[in-house]
């Protein structure tokens, strides 16, 4: 059972020390031998309990299952009433109830921790027009058109509130990072969740709100830039000053983690060769600068506690320029832990340190417990700290030490994140492993050296040529990059049911050494393990049958309609902000039909290319682009399993009926429809549709039996976004399911 501080055998025990989140890293920065006394106990041990680390897995795994239990999601449900039910059992059989109940209280307080998260990230809710105040913060971006920005310091209607996320319009107008911008609009409010998914990127900047504006009808004001944000600021502009502006994105997302500065070819060549690792802030980047810095004021004969803590604040400094990202935060505390042990001449446990990092992170935002970035750099720490050892031990066999210590590493890491990168339908390029090899050693070099020459910038700007070596770095990176990234040797992932998850994670943990049993014991609970994972599959599969259904998003009174019939075919009407993510949620990586009320040109193709469009379908366009059909109004249209119809009543487009599988769905025109046009709508009716989508223009449906969708409440209205926000209709026969996405 677990090992208690009675009766000990003596053994040696390996275990790597701080084991940061990054794939591959060289061993001897990160491995630390130390030797432990374990008595012999009168009952055999299972696991080694550590009374950090296992609460702390509670207690997350309690804020995350609390949101199933809030939606009474039965598969989390099940799971979770599986798991408790087995471990209870586990640990009253072995006597263990001093664990069972430090488990189960942190459990329950998890429980309790998400609806704290949740009710501290409320944001009230502001309808019409109000008046928005903030300053323009260094989380920027520019383009022909526009500027998209954070706002700081922000307030509505004078009331205090988070970050407010703008996209201004130029027209001709210069903003600059610090100025105080006022301005009139309507503003969306943040939810910590929409489309079943956590928005980790507006919780993590405080980001409170959404909003349009043009910057004519704006009062612009001289303001001012934090320290932090000077510092970003003056290394962006050594940046790019001395590299290539690909290079210069790069190595800024190198240092400081944001990323909207490279161009998408660049990422998905990164992402596509295995090597995205290297664009985040993380546990690599704090490796290194621990390593570097507190080894050279070593080499200095520095006082052992002076150089502790000049480390810790070079750390604390580098952290706080990151914006405190959870996994920055994580990796910097284990570091900073490590180092205390060292100092205090104390053993380092790195489970029990990665539960100290967790629960500062988590105690303080809870919702970070839903944060994937997070959720990675867990899983990826505990599979070094789990699987390294075993690999290792394999690999030296055929291999030589140092590849077998990267193959080691990278292996338990990328295997344990394999659930996350399913969530974003991310590819595996089995030759990750290779490339690793080259470009972690050469990122070895890179980042130290980018590190000290953007300091030394900073101090002498005359030093600035420091910089263009590490340009020269970027672009050998991007070269071997471009070449794995074209390899065919890839699997293309797809999301993992919950149930699937747990029974993986169960199996990476049985597979490990932290596991005590005999080898017969052990391929038993492997083997069931496995049964069970296999079955939770095959039950999700069926789940995920297909069904006709219809989706409506709806973001800045915006809307878009996706319609899939049974046999998977594809309708997409209309584009939001939400759309994207949507699609990647449900892992729908191609849309066959795109329906617009409007001429479809070959310029306005670019912004729809992320959906992988088949075919547009529209009443006018291009004539010579093969993707772009002309179908003419008021005749009724075969596009594979659908029947469409785009109707026109006395020179005006009505909508489009659109039948499949014995289901009538009319779209209504917002751009051509007014109140005026009641009477032209009752044509609709030849069509007997089961459902009406009219956007803003709810006065159509007065006196009428169907089903409307509405973005505005009305007495016949049965359904309006206003009231369930985004959700999804799945038919089954005559009978309509409804269910909220949000």
């Amino acid at each position: 059972m677990f090992s208690s501080d009675s009766k000990y055998d003596y053994q040696y025990i390996l275990q790597a020390s701080l084991a940061f989140d990054n794939t591959n890293i060289n061993n001897y920065f990160v491995k630390i031998c130390f030797f432990v006394k374990i008595k012999k106990m009168n009952i055999q041990r299972f696991v080694n309990f550590r009374y950090i680390f296992y609460p702390f897995l509670a207690f997350l795994f309690g804020i995350i299952v609390a949101r199933g239990f809030y939606q009474a999601d039965i598969e989390i449900l099940i799971v979770t009433l599986i798991l408790l039910l087995a471990l209870g059992a586990f640990l009253i059989y072995r006597k263990k109830t001093k664990i069972l109940l430090i488990l189960f209280s942190f459990f329950f307080i998890g429980n309790g921790f998400y609806f704290i998260g949740e009710a501290t990230y409320h944001n009230k809710d502001y309808s019409g027009q109000v008046l928005v105040v903030g300053r323009v913060s260094d989380s920027f971006e520019e383009n022909d058109y526009s500027y998209t920005t954070l706002l700081k310091n922000a307030s509505i209607n004078g009331e205090k509130c988070r970050n407010i996320r703008v996209v201004f319009t130029k027209n001709g107008q210069n903003l600059n990072v610090g100025d105080i911008v006022s301005f009139e609009g309507e503003v969306e409010s943040v939810k910590p969740f929409s489309l079943n998914t956590f928005n980790s990127s507006a919780y993590r900047s405080n980001t409170g709100y959404y909003c349009f504006a043009n910057l004519e009808n704006c009062v612009i004001s001289e303001g001012y830039t934090t320290f932090d944000e000077k510092i970003r600021l003056a290394i962006k502009d050594d940046l790019y000053e001395n590299m290539s502006s690909e290079n210069a994105a790069v190595a800024y997302a190198v240092l400081f983690g944001d990323q909207s500065g490279i161009a998408f070819e660049t990422q998905e060549s990164y992402r596509d060769s295995g090597i995205i690792h290297i664009l985040t802030v993380s546990g690599l980047n704090i490796t290194f600068l621990i390593s570097i810095i507190f080894g050279l004021l070593k080499l200095c004969r520095c006082n052992k506690y002076v150089n502790f803590a000049i480390t810790t604040l070079v750390i604390i400094i580098y952290t706080t320029l990151c914006g405190f990202t959870p996994s920055v935060l994580r990796a910097s505390i284990m570091g900073i832990i490590m180092m205390g042990a060292g100092l205090l001449k104390k053993r380092y446990d790195s489970l029990n340190a990665l539960g100290v990092a967790g629960f500062a992170i988590v105690l303080f935002r809870p919702l970070n417990a839903f944060d994937v970035g997070f959720l990675m750099s867990i899983a990826c720490v505990c599979g070094i700290i789990l699987l390294y050892q075993p690999f290792y031990n394999v690999c030296k066999k055929f291999m030589p030490d140092l590849i077998a210590q990267y193959i080691a590493i990278s292996l338990s890491a990328q295997l344990t994140i394999l659930p996350f990168l399913a969530l974003f339908s991310s590819s595996i390029n089995l030759l990750s492993f290779i490339i690793n090899l080259f470009i972690v050693p050469l990122f070895s070099i890179i980042f130290p050296w980018l590190f000290f020459a953007s300091i030394i910038c900073l101090i002498m700007p005359f030093m600035a040529f420091l910089l263009v070596p590490v340009g020269w770095g970027f672009s050998a990176t991007k070269f071997i990059a471009v070449i794995f990234s074209a390899t065919s040797l890839q699997i293309q992932m797809t999301p993992f049911a919950f149930s699937v998850i747990i029974f993986f994670f169960l199996l990476v943990f049985l597979l490990s050494q932290m596991v005590m049993c005999k080898k017969l014991n052990k391929l038993l609970l492997c083997a069931t393990i496995i049964f069970g994972l296999s079955c939770s599959y095959g039950f999700s599969s069926i789940g995920n049958k297909l069904k006709p259904s219809l989706t409506y998003l709806n973001s800045y009174s915006e809307e878009c309609l996706i319609i899939k019939n049974t046999s998977n075919e594809t309708i997409m009407i209309g584009d939001c902000y939400l759309t994207e993510r949507y699609l990647h949620s449900v892992n729908q990586t191609k849309i066959d039909y795109y329906i617009s009320f409007e001429d479809v040109t070959s310029h306005m193709l670019p912004s729809l290319e992320n959906y992988n469009i088949g075919s547009f379908l529209t009443t006018s366009g291009e004539l010579d682009n093969q993707q772009i059909t002309i179908l003419d109004k008021n005749q009724t249209y075969r596009v594979g399993n659908f029947e469409i119809l785009f109707l026109e009543v006395s020179t005006k487009l009505i909508g489009i009926n659109i039948n499949f599988d014995q289901i009538d769905i009319f779209v209504a025109n917002s751009s051509e429809l007014d109140y005026n046009d009641r009477e032209l709508f009752e044509n609709i009716s030849q069509f007997n549709p089961d459902i009406v989508v009219l956007g803003e223009d709810y006065y159509l449906a007065q006196g009428k039996d169907y089903i409307s969708i509405s973005s505005e409440r009305n007495d016949v209205t049965t359904l309006n976004y206003g009231d369930m926000g985004n959700f999804i209709i799945n038919f089954n026969n005559e009978q309509f399911a409804w269910g909220r996405l949000d």
